[in-house]
């Protein structure tokens, strides 16, 4: 029978009439085993999430990655007669990101969804015993590593902002976080404090129409950074486009033209006594929206409407989601101002009522 650190003998017994007997003994011992690379806290989805764990002697490794706050199975791996064992959880996680705009009047808001807290978990095979446990990591939507307390976004700070619109900053903070919101009207000038205490990411939601008359809004969240928007009249039938940025932000931009407006139908046709007829159709209805003049920056940052996983016309009852249809767009001409041009439609066909 082994002995020593490490080993457990636990033993169970049944009495009866006096008499003992012994029923089972289950032995278990240590197994050596550690995590020899870890992610760094907040790093980005977007690229590689590398875990490693070695044992001393080869054999077996099951891999689980659990969400740090309800235990969720989110993913898992085996390695078979191995004494190290490497991966990427990025796969698995990316998956389970939600982005759903904040909607409300101006101030914080939760950033639910928008980052994924795992802890992963690495145990032999053949009992299943965790053998060694990852700390918690939570990981940011995005391509590049923060730097510290930062404004996540792949706009200019210096933004166009249509009265009554809407605008969305994604915060992440190192502690307790103020944001001071400075509207200029004239020789007048109001400010407006807001506070999270909680470190990580949140978000910050911009509403005009609680800074009547403003020609100027200043967004400062000090180590954060400051995002200064001038504020103009909005355009009839100007659409509003938000997307989830390479940044891992919701960014927003409101296109002033609607250039075309196309309906496409779709048919289809059976041939009856009567010749043919229409048994079922569908339509969709496209808009090539054009922006303003704008410089590089700004029209790079558009750019990624083309490659975003999200995308929606942001209206006063909400956020609806579309699709785009447009697969180029031209950011920089020699020697002439550029705009923008971008097709969208719903994500859905339109089945007609009386089919």
């Amino acid at each position: 029978m082994p002995s020593g650190p490490g080993c457990a003998v636990p033993v169970s017994l049944s009495f009866s009439a006096g008499q003992a007997s012994l029923t089972h003994v289950i032995i278990s011992k240590n197994i050596s085993m550690q995590f020899t690379q870890i992610p760094q806290q907040y790093a980005p989805l977007g690229g590689e999430l590398r875990y490693a764990v070695s044992r001393e002697e080869a054999g077996n490794i099951d891999i689980r990655i659990a969400g740090a706050a309800d235990a969720a199975l989110l993913g898992a791996k085996r390695f078979a007669a191995v004494t190290e064992a490497a991966f990427d959880a990025a796969p698995y996680l990316r998956r389970q990101l939600r982005f759903v705009p904040a909607t409300g009047k101006t101030g914080f808001y939760s950033a639910g969804g928008r980052t994924v807290s795992v802890v992963v978990e690495a145990s032999e095979t053949d009992d299943g015993t965790i053998a060694a446990t990852s700390p918690a990591r939570t990981f940011l939507p995005g391509v590049e590593v923060p730097a510290g307390p930062c404004l996540r976004t792949s706009m200019p700070l210096n933004r166009l902002i249509p009265e009554g619109a809407c605008d969305e900053l994604t915060l992440l903070t190192s502690g307790a976080c103020a944001v001071t919101v400075t509207a200029e009207a004239g020789d007048s000038t109001t400010a407006e404090s807001y506070r999270t205490a909680e470190s990580g990411l949140h978000l910050f939601r911009l509403d005009t129409r609680d800074f009547q008359g403003a020609e100027c809004i200043t967004v400062d969240a000090g180590a954060c950074g400051t995002a200064v928007y001038s504020v103009m009249p909005a355009v009839e039938g100007a659409v509003r486009l938000a997307w989830r940025s390479s940044a891992g932000s919701v960014e927003h931009y409101t296109f002033p033209v609607v250039r075309t407006t196309t309906v496409r139908a779709g048919r289809l046709e059976a041939e009856g006594p009567e010749g043919r007829m229409v048994v079922a159709a569908d339509a969709e209805c496209e808009m090539l929206l054009v922006s303003a003049y704008e410089a590089c920056a700004v029209l790079e940052a558009l750019a990624e409407l083309m490659t975003a996983p999200e995308v929606w016309i942001a209206g006063e009852s909400g956020y609806t989601p579309v699709s785009v249809a447009t697969g180029e767009a031209v950011v920089r001409r020699h020697g002439s101002l550029c705009c923008l041009e971008v097709a969208v439609r719903p994500k859905h066909k339109i089945r007609m009522p009386w089919n």
